[in-house]
């Protein structure tokens, strides 16, 4: 969804930003054209001089001459610094702005893009407006700002000239615009293969496990195979277009300059212009030829960057995350935690997930949500986390309206350990300390030892300054779960999630885990996602959802004696361990 309050082209705000630079950049560039023009002048009347018969004063010419190199050659130096400087800073700001905007979209973004898509455009992407305004868009002023000036130096030498200069123009626009056109659309699809083919090896890499356990090497290749040749595919298509063009480009330069020569010679021959004028006019003609044809094809260099700058601009314009002001202070805490009321919401806005889920929880209970697979227990987490926003109904966090809440704010209220631990590849001191950033030595050490991992971290070669590897490969589960309750230690919510972390470790680990849980959840109102009821028989309240709504609502004994839905899954859970 576009932002309606976000309008601006990050293009256009961060261009105008800067645009002091880029006025000195324009200016520089006009003055050593009229330098050169200047100086073109001066040789045309010493040439008309000398033919004349009359004798030419050197002395006369070397100041003037001498002044336009000087003034040039500063302004060159100008031009340089200034147009480098503009390209850099527009650059910067670009890339801030959009990796700002991107930690602040909201979680559903990141779910319907994808990964390969979000990364081209943080790379390849960003890297083409790079070129936009360190390459093109000089080049275009620069040419632009010679074809001006020296346009108005032949239009007072002699108009016809001109016309003579601009009458195959038109035929090279046209042309131009008809290569423009295709070249755009190869470049979309293109970039479209690019993002599919980085997706595909980035799912390679993170499901390198399942890749190689099941023998899927053969197939991932294909897969990436298939759209590496397609990205080459559409690349010739695009390199055969662009070769189209500067053919084009050199045939229809080439043209004008033999006109212009040809006329030029009869308007001499004529004495409609002098000797000096044809001199002046053949240094001026090679010097506006090149940028003429140029700027036809700088437009088909914009179009094509255009693509980039649009994907790019997608992701400024993007809706960021709701949020309302309300901040998050201990003091004002209120006696009930979380409260739902007639709860709904849908992830494509056709299948409902939760169909009106109503539920209190109240400050320092232990809850749990049971249910089957797929029923919404952890669309539930996703909501409490403002991952995803409810479609319809009320949900309240410590008294006041979520919606009222600054998100920042309210996800300080939660610590979450989830089965499925994502550690960074970086040392253990710092995915613990992402807990809480400003955390001393001493803070992050006491949140291991109360996660029962300090004494193994003691035990490595580098301490806390071992590195985990890719996503915490270098450790077990069961440690990579220690840490993660770590960090959840180290941040103190008032509010911890748990998604059933012992669910996938062995029962020694799991003794080790459940220790670490009762510390952390000691003051603390604790919410469990329960895949074994085993482990939840002691919560003060268990939620039983189905079909999305909250079926039944009890303590463990209290449902057992209902001989409803938890009853029976409590019966098929016990009847699977007497089988193993």
């Amino acid at each position: 969804m576009v932002d309606k309050r976000n309008k601006k082209n990050i293009f256009w705000e961060t261009g105008v930003k800067h645009g002091g630079l880029l006025v000195v950049y324009i200016i520089s560039a006009i003055i050593i054209n009229v330098a050169v023009i200047a100086g073109n002048d001066y040789l045309a009347r010493a040439t008309d001089t000398f033919i004349a018969g009359e004798a030419v004063d050197f002395k006369s010419l070397f100041v003037p001459i001498t002044v336009l190199i000087v003034v040039g050659t500063i302004m060159t130096y100008i031009k340089s610094v200034s147009g480098n400087n503009y390209s850099a800073k527009v650059q910067r700001d670009v890339k801030g702005k959009i990796v700002s905007r991107l930690v602040h979209l909201p979680y559903k973004y990141y779910d319907e893009k994808g990964t390969g898509s979000i990364m081209t455009k943080l790379v390849s992407d960003i890297n083409e407006v790079g070129r936009f305004f360190s390459e093109v868009m000089p080049e275009l002023i620069i040419d632009l700002a010679i074809v001006v000036t020296v346009t108005v130096y032949l239009l007072n030498m002699d108009v016809w000239l001109v016309l003579v200069l601009y009458a195959t123009y038109p035929l090279l626009l046209y042309a131009a615009d008809v290569l423009s056109k295709r070249l755009t659309s190869v470049v979309k699809k293109r970039r479209n293969s690019i993002d599919m083919r980085t997706q595909v090896a980035f799912d390679a890499i993170q499901g390198i496990e399942v890749v190689r356990s099941y023998n899927l090497e053969n197939a991932m290749q294909k897969k990436i195979n298939y759209y590496i040749d397609d990205v080459a595919e559409q690349g010739c298509k695009s390199t055969k277009i662009t070769s189209m063009g500067y053919v084009l480009r050199h045939t229809m330069n080439t043209i004008p300059v033999v006109l212009c020569y040809m006329f030029a010679l009869y308007e001499t021959i004529q004495g409609r212009m002098t000797t000096g004028d044809m001199l002046a006019f053949s240094i001026l003609l090679k010097r506006i030829v090149w940028p003429l044809g140029n700027i036809v094809f700088c437009v088909n260099d914009i179009r094509e960057l255009n693509v980039a700058l649009n994907r790019v601009q997608e992701i400024y314009a993007q809706e960021i995350e709701e949020s309302g002001t309300h901040t998050y202070s201990k003091q004002e805490l209120s006696n009930i935690a979380v409260k739902w009321d007639n709860v709904t919401f849908s992830y494509d806005g056709e299948r409902d997930v939760l169909r009106g889920m109503s539920f209190e929880i109240k400050a320092g209970q232990t809850v749990a949500f049971a249910g089957g697979s797929g029923e919404g227990k952890s669309t539930v987490f996703k909501l409490l986390c403002g991952f995803y926003r409810k479609n319809g109904g009320d949900y309240s966090l410590f008294g006041h309206s979520f919606e009222d809440w600054e998100i920042g704010a309210a996800r300080e209220c939660f610590s979450y350990v989830s089965q499925n631990v994502f550690l960074f590849p970086q040392t253990i001191w710092e995915n613990v300390a992402f807990g809480k950033v400003e955390a001393s030595k001493e803070e992050v050490i006491e949140a291991c030892k109360g996660a029962n991992i300090h004494e193994f971290i003691m035990g490595l070669p580098n301490g806390y300054d071992t590195m985990v590897g890719e996503r915490g490969v270098r450790l077990s589960g069961g440690e990579r779960q220690r840490l993660s309750i770590a960090r959840a230690f180290l941040k103190d919510a008032p509010i911890l999630l748990l998604d059933e972390p012992t669910a996938a470790v062995d029962a020694g680990t799991e003794e080790l885990l459940q220790e670490a849980i009762e510390r952390i959840s000691v003051g603390k109102t604790v919410i469990i996602i329960a895949h074994r009821l085993s482990t939840i028989q002691n919560a003060d309240r268990i939620f039983v959802v189905d079909k999305g709504v909250v079926a039944e609502a009890g303590t463990h004994n209290e449902l057992l004696a209902s001989d409803g839905i938890y009853s029976v899954m409590h019966g098929e859970e016990v009847a699977g361990y007497e089988e193993t």
